[in-house]
């Protein structure tokens, strides 16, 4: 079959393809990473595969419609996103009826109410929830729906719900064709940047699922991949991959590991694996604030040059709430680590989660600038359908008509307040100043973008999240 694979358009610098899908002040990209899965795994299995990632090349509805119908696929597969679901839904009746196709909803996203969103669509049929590389395979071969497992559809009215799949497993993570050849084939890798990432990089994941798994507030954990899960493809295979991008793709300057959190046992098995390979590419990952000293070193000798570090919250109680899992003493120990180790880290923290006040908030902020991650990013919690934190903001009535965090002592625009102080007292003070002029290059020529959008954002404008 002729296969369109689909993240529609929608606005400016939205990130569809991010674990929590907001407008990007950054102007970050990610590769969309799941939706190249399965066109890799589609090619492998015969059919002809087109790949629009829409926002990221900046394309509006009309360019994507004149595409699709000089394509004319057979069936269409569209990744939709938490703000842009009414948009994708629409977008993807629209192209349904104009080609006369088949289209399946697919995505975590999609995951939390594939139900509801069949509900919406006028000529939508059909949504995967979980892992959808082997389910839309299955559809193009004309496996009958009833046989599909993930799948959600319409039948003579009614909605069906399948049983579930079970996660794939190494053997069949390792079928899947590297999604790195995938993107050279189908992606101007120039498209996707970060500013915590060497310029270009490129998106892979090595495995699926959080090993910790607990964390109230996040949606792959809640209804993608569930609990605590961490499903690998075998480090042979992980190190193939590095020698294809360094070979094929000889512009790329880094590797981003997508996987949820890096544990330390397939830190040290992959950083061993890759010494042995003498393969000197650089690569980053999203790692837990608690790995050990030594297991840090080695990944540092491995190429290891940047962790992405989830420490959300200074206070306890919160921490606690949220089940982390960690200690802010933990996580404080675990960067002076890092640091020892040569690793820079992003810092990623949150503010809106129960509990919240302006005395915790500070703290937070204080401790950011304690840690003086190389960059950081003071987030709104987004409370997604499907996880515990926002069934306890419904359950309370602590949410805005946009499903924002509103709480009866510290309102939602508290909340906003207090995020772009976060980042005026981060990226304004004597301490960031001194890296921008030890580095200005890294700091602040190639960023002028990003300064553009930010200062607005820390002052007067209103984040969309």
């Amino acid at each position: 079959m002729k296969v369109l694979l689909l993240s529609p358009p929608f606005l400016p610098y939205y990130m569809r393809n991010a674990r929590c899908d907001f407008v990007s002040l950054s102007g970050t990209q990610w590769y969309p990473i799941l939706l190249g899965y399965c066109g890799a795994w589609l090619e492998k299995c015969g059919h002809d595969v087109m790949f629009i990632d829409a926002p990221s090349y900046n394309l509006d509805r009309d360019a994507v419609e004149k595409t699709a119908i000089k394509y004319k696929p057979d069936y269409m597969v569209v990744y939709t996103g938490r703000l842009s679901e009414d948009n994708d839904i629409e977008i993807a009746d629209t192209l349904t009826e104009q080609l006369g196709c088949e289209t399946v909803i697919v995505g975590p996203y999609a995951s939390i109410n594939p139900e509801g969103i069949l509900k919406k669509s006028r000529s939508v049929t059909m949504v995967i929830a979980g892992e959808f590389e082997f389910p839309v395979q299955e559809i193009a071969d004309k496996k009958p729906l009833k046989d599909v497992c993930n799948l959600v559809y319409k039948e003579g009215g009614e909605i069906v719900r399948n049983r579930e799949r079970p996660y794939l497993t190494t053997e069949q993570l390792d079928l899947i064709p590297v999604v790195s050849g995938f993107f050279k084939k189908h992606l101007d890798v120039y498209r996707y940047k970060t500013p915590s990432e060497y310029y270009p990089f490129i998106d892979i994941l090595t495995g699926r699922g959080c090993k910790w798994g607990k964390c109230t507030y996040c949606l792959w954990v809640n209804t993608w991949i569930k609990g605590p899960t961490y499903n690998l493809r075998s480090v042979d295979n992980v190190i193939e991959e590095f020698q294809f991008i360094k070979k094929e793709l000889p512009q790329i300057r880094s590797v981003m590991i997508q996987d949820d959190t890096f544990t330390e046992g397939h830190a040290l098995e992959f950083s061993e694996a890759k010494i042995k390979s003498q393969n000197d590419l650089k690569w980053s990952c999203y790692a837990r604030g608690n790995m050990s000293y030594e297991i840090l070193k080695t990944m540092k000798k491995a190429g290891c040059r940047n962790l992405h570090v989830g420490y959300e919250s200074a206070a306890p109680g919160i921490l606690t709430a949220i089940k982390k899992g960690l200690t802010r003493e933990q996580m404080t120990s675990f960067t002076k680590d890092a640091k020892m180790a040569g690793l820079r880290i992003h810092g990623d923290f949150a503010f809106g989660f129960p509990g919240e006040t302006a005395e915790t908030c500070r703290e937070t902020i204080q401790w950011a600038k304690e840690l003086n991650p190389h960059t950081a990013q003071f987030q709104l919690m987004i409370p997604f359908p499907g996880t515990p934190f926002y069934n306890l903001l419904k359950e309370k009535g602590w949410l805005t008509e946009n499903g924002e965090p509103d709480y009866p002592d510290f309102s939602n625009e508290d909340i906003r307040l207090w995020a772009k102080k976060a980042y005026r007292q981060f990226y304004l003070s004597f301490q960031y100043l001194q890296k921008a002029l030890m580095h200005p290059y890294e700091h602040f020529w190639v960023r002028l973008e990003t300064i553009s959008k930010a200062i607005p954002a820390m002052f007067w404008q209103k984040w969309r999240v």
